[in-house]
């Protein structure tokens, strides 16, 4: 379920594409490549950290602690890097800034209640209710992406960053 989940999130930045070194002379191209990176970086941080809760069978609180805290460390650094971004250089730059910011609000109010997940384990028998709880927390950022996505998209009447989605290397890990 969380992988499916991660796999879905890269998936929804699909419109992301692969391209040139038209980011070293655009800036709005610049934007696309760090977006997209930042996406790649914390799929792929989720993607390990979720690999711990795959199986409770084998699960020790102590890798469940490691791996909500992995998850949690992630998506802060992701929000920080969406929001370090800043607004595109296009005309609904604004918009895509809003959006971003939206999404790095959610997800930081859903990576608190990781922690708080993680905090409430007082014991092995309390963690498939925190693994039920966690997969929630990343369903909600994962909608919340997925709105993201659908405001900068909509608000991009000129097509500039689904062309500088298309055009940025970082994307093409995306798909």
């Amino acid at each position: 379920m969380l992988a499916l989940l991660v796999v879905s999130l890269a998936l929804v930045a699909a419109g992301c594409g692969g391209g040139d070194d038209e980011a070293s002379a655009n800036p709005t191209a610049a934007w696309a490549e760090g977006f997209c990176s930042a996406i790649t970086t914390w799929t792929g941080s989720i993607t390990d950290a979720t690999d711990e809760l795959r199986s409770l069978s084998s699960l020790s609180r102590e890798s469940f602690e490691q791996a909500g805290e992995d998850i949690r460390t992630a998506t802060t650094q992701f929000g920080d890097d969406l929001r370090a971004l800043g607004a595109p250089e296009t005309d609904s730059g604004e918009e895509a800034q809003q959006a971003v910011d939206d999404f790095a609000t959610t997800i930081d109010e859903d990576s608190a209640d990781i922690e708080s997940t993680i905090q409430d384990v007082s014991g092995i028998t309390d963690i498939p209710k925190a693994v039920q709880d966690i997969t929630a927390s990343l369903s909600s950022m994962q909608a919340a992406f997925s709105a993201m996505l659908k405001a900068i998209r909509t608000d991009d009447a000129k097509n500039e960053l689904d062309t500088a989605f298309e055009n940025a290397d970082a994307c093409d890990d995306i798909g």
